[in-house]
């Protein structure tokens, strides 16, 4: 799980939203700098900015972080701040208690560890001045390391070169935080642990004994050697290691940093720990061989247990995750998984026995060998059984939101286990808490469950599944409940959504307004008039931008298809004013999907087609016609349909429908042929997107977006060799169990696909979709809603929400649109005959606007 999804699910308990909106609770200790009077303070509900009357930044430099405890953070903002007041230096600080303690807590970014204060000297010799009276004042204060930075000889004072002002670039359709190159272009400002400065940087004088004394830092002797990382978090690591010849596992634990809601830092929490397996020593945990400090960190040396994490072994068995299943492979899996969970609580029955519990049982802290063999590992969370304290921490789906604790808190996390086996969704049941029973259900059904195994699994309380809705009536559920659900008094947003849609324009297709509109548009053919007339004022008042999925192209098109023509030439204007995005240059932002935009408009505006077969003409300069293109692993999420070649195949038949080149059919060839090398096969003889940990099916940015492109290539030429592929491809989409219900990466995405294919296979699988979509359901108030990504909380964007899955299902009832908005191309035997549409009219499928139209 990406570690902003938590992040962003503190602030609201149904959707995401910015950290900065969480409510404050009396209890919680604001930071406040008192004698800057004049100086300009600006607080997010993040960070506390504050800049003297005058104040010009640099874009970037040399800047120094200052961390904290909880009991020293005021005494450090006070001596922190007297300084940088008298000299008129700029600084920032975390705004409240909760927000600092979430910053340094288990969980939190290592990437931003332990930042409790960033002072920005303006040059290099008040750099200096600077480190040197902060590392005198602090020295009598303690705070984590800051793992991006250097330390500096004194206090909690580290220093690293980075960016002053917000500045992003996108790498590989991620949007990153940015510094400029001196040859004038940004590149990513590097945050990773480990002091890396820029390497065209030079390090001041003043610092450059302390990098050369960092360099030369070694283990102590007798410390064990690191064969390998098997994790990382705020609170330290966990390596493979050898120590006097044999394989062991190295627990790290960092002083002051990883802190618990209990107040307990990883170094106390690994001592309680090494106690713990001390009194335990018994079957199904990990033996601790020896606990020692170095470098002021705490180490726990661990006999190596056989096994992988009970996740990886739940998706690496699981039947019902590939193409092909049949009633023996779901059998077996059962007996294995049966197996597995009674493993599980007979390990878990003997802490109880020992008179203790765990306190953080989920599917990470079980170990799972190829025999079924079990072994619980990570106590640092345990204490005696007689504490009946709820939960201090524990993994999304597994802490019980009643808060009990004790024996009772360890039961209900392995109840929730044993239903992962089957169905490893469990973070979607805290957001309805009877879902737990639809689920248990649809597993008994599904694996054949007889009394005596769901009794041994716990499963007390069933539904059985309800007979399937009908697809109007769902539309009409999911369609009012994503009216209910604007927001458009807020001036960030105007439907809750995933985490990114706070980058984004307020307007965006993928994660802002315009999604689901145009959702709500194909459904009924008609939306709330107010939420589109606050949708067009974000989009005239927002800077110039180019980009489809989150840029003013495809807001351009988006206007056009929903009936506003004036507002939709406003728009592609500015978007033809505002430079292309030449770092990503794929559908999602890039200059692929700005063509692509440009194009949805020119049957007004014939001269587009010029513009788009330009940047079509451009991008296969830069890619050498995909003639070389590397084989391996892509980056996390940069191909496919939205990111990779295969958008850009798309551009080339759609340019291709306009004109009849056939050099186009050759490009979009030759990009599609790129993303298939990025293809591995997988076990059941699928093709998927090849991301080095992980194979991706989904329509966004995995196989299933190279099929699309591949089979809109087929369809205009059938003899392309390349058609052999498809059925690969396709196999990929067939699965029964999908995690999420998204549109870019989930189910939704698959069905689209699927629902234009016309193959036996496809229709069933289909139907199964379609099934299974009431899995992901969550009931509300005026109709149903989805899960996000992560599952953590509801989603109304596009990409990932109720938005993509009406959007969905209006396409299926309607046979048409079906892919994302604004990528579909008109069957081929039209493609070069369309008849002009003003806006509104029926524009490759979205419906027109009519007074008649059902009202949400």
């Amino acid at each position: 799980m990406d570690a902003i999804y938590p992040v962003f699910a503190r602030a609201d308990p149904t959707f995401y939203d910015h950290p900065g909106r969480r409510r404050t609770l009396r209890s919680d200790r604001p930071f406040v700098v008192t004698g800057v009077e004049g100086w300009r303070r600006v607080d997010d509900g993040i960070w506390t900015y504050l800049e003297p009357p005058g104040a010009v930044l640099p874009e970037q430099g040399w800047k120094i972080h200052l961390s904290s405890t909880a009991t020293d953070a005021e005494a450090l903002l006070r001596t922190v701040a007297a300084p940088c007041v008298r000299d008129h230096v700029p600084f920032k600080h975390l705004s409240t208690e909760s927000v600092r303690a979430s910053s340094n807590g288990k969980d939190a970014g290592r990437e931003g560890s332990g930042k409790f204060i960033t002072v920005y000297p303006s040059t290099v010799d008040q750099l200096h001045r600077m480190l040197a009276e902060l590392g005198r004042r602090t020295a009598h204060l303690r705070g984590p390391h800051v793992l991006s930075d250097l330390r500096w000889s004194e206090g909690p004072v580290f220093v690293r070169y980075g960016g002053f002002h917000r500045m992003f670039v996108d790498i590989d359709g991620v949007r990153v935080p940015a510094i400029r190159h001196p040859a004038g272009h940004l590149v990513p400002d590097v945050r990773r642990p480990g002091f890396e400065p820029p390497s065209w940087v030079r390090i001041p004088p003043f610092l450059q004994s302390l990098v050369d004394d960092l360099r030369e830092l070694t283990p102590p002797a007798g410390f064990p050697e690191i064969t390998g990382v098997l994790h990382h978090s705020n609170a330290g690591g966990v390596y493979t290691a050898r120590d006097a010849g044999r394989d062991v596992v190295v627990k790290e634990a960092r002083p002051y940093a990883g802190v618990t809601a209990d107040g307990l830092s990883a170094v106390e929490r690994a001592d309680r720990e090494a106690q713990t397996l001390r009194l335990l020593r018994g079957v199904g945990t990990s033996r601790l061989i020896r606990a020692f400090e170095a470098l002021d960190h705490r180490y726990l040396v661990l006999e190596r247990a056989r096994g992988v994490p009970l996740h990886q072994a739940v998706v690496a068995r699981h039947p019902l995750v590939s193409a092909d299943v049949d009633e023996r492979s779901v059998a077996d899996y059962k007996d294995w998984a049966l197996g597995v969970a009674s493993r599980m609580r007979a390990a878990l029955a003997g802490v109880h026995e020992a008179g203790l519990v765990h306190g953080d049982v989920h599917p990470g802290n079980f170990l799972i060998d190829d025999e079924g063999g079990v072994t619980l590992i990570d106590f640092e969370m345990a204490r005696p059984a007689a504490d009946e304290a709820p939960a201090v921490i524990g993994a999304p789906g597994f802490v019980a939101p009643d808060g009990r604790g004790g024996v009772a808190a360890d039961a209900f996390a392995m109840r929730r286990l044993n239903l992962f086996l089957f169905a490893p969704m469990t973070p979607l049941l805290d957001l309805h808490p009877p879902k737990e029973a639809e689920v248990r259900g649809w597993v008994t059904e599904r694996f054949r469950l007889d009394a005596a195994e769901e009794q041994a699994l716990g499963f007390a309380e069933v539904s059985h599944p309800a007979a399937e809705a009908d697809l109007d009536a769902l539309i009409d559920a999911v369609g009012r409940q994503l009216v209910a659900d604007a927001t458009p008094d807020r001036g960030d947003r105007l439907w809750p959504g995933d985490p990114v849609q706070f980058d984004e324009p307020v307007y965006a297709l993928a994660h802002g307004g315009l999604g689901p509109l145009l959702a709500l548009h194909a459904a009924s053919g008609r939306v709330p008039p107010e939420l589109l007339e606050r949708v067009e004022g974000t989009v005239r008042d927002a800077p110039a931008r180019s980009g489809l999925m989150d840029g003013l192209a495809g807001a351009a098109a988006s206007l056009d298809a929903l009936g506003r023509p004036d507002a939709a030439d406003a728009a592609v204007e500015r978007c033809l004013d505002a430079p292309l995005r030449w770092d990503a240059p794929g559908l999602y932002g890039g200059p692929a999907g700005t063509a692509l935009g440009l194009l949805r408009l020119s049957a007004r505006h014939p001269e587009l087609v010029g513009r788009a077969r330009g940047i079509l003409d451009d991008l296969a300069d830069r890619a050498n016609g995909w003639s070389d293109s590397p084989t391996g692993p892509v980056a996390t999420g940069a191909g496919g349909l939205l990111r990779g070649p295969s958008g850009v195949a798309l551009l080339s038949l759609a340019l291709f429908d306009r004109t009849g080149d056939g050099a186009l059919l050759d490009l979009a060839a030759a990009a599609i042929r790129a993303d298939l090398a990025r293809c591995a096969p997988a076990a059941d003889g699928s093709q998927q997107m090849n991301e080095g940990w992980r194979l991706l099916p989904y329509l966004g940015s995995g196989s299933t977006g190279v099929a699309f492109a591949l089979a809109a290539l087929v369809e205009r030429d059938a003899g392309t060799p390349l058609a052999a592929e498809l059925p690969a491809l396709e196999r990929a989409a067939l699965p029964e169990f999908v995690l999420e219900s998204g549109l870019f990466q989930g189910r939704c995405g698959l069905m689209l696909f699927l629902a234009g294919r016309g193959t036996p296979s496809a229709a069933r699988a289909l139907q199964r979709h379609q099934r299974h979509l009431r899995l992901h359901e969550i009931p509300r108030r005026e109709g149903v809603g989805y899960p996000g990504r992560a599952l953590l909380r509801l989603s109304c964007d596009l990409a990932t929400g109720s938005a993509g899955v009406l959007w969905s299902l209006a396409s299926i009832r309607d046979g048409q649109r079906l892919t994302l908005p604004l990528l579909d191309l008109p069957p081929v035997d039209v493609a070069r005959h369309r008849v002009p549409s003003p806006g509104g009219g029926d524009i490759n499928g979205i419906p027109a606007l009519s007074a008649d139209a059902r009202a949400w």
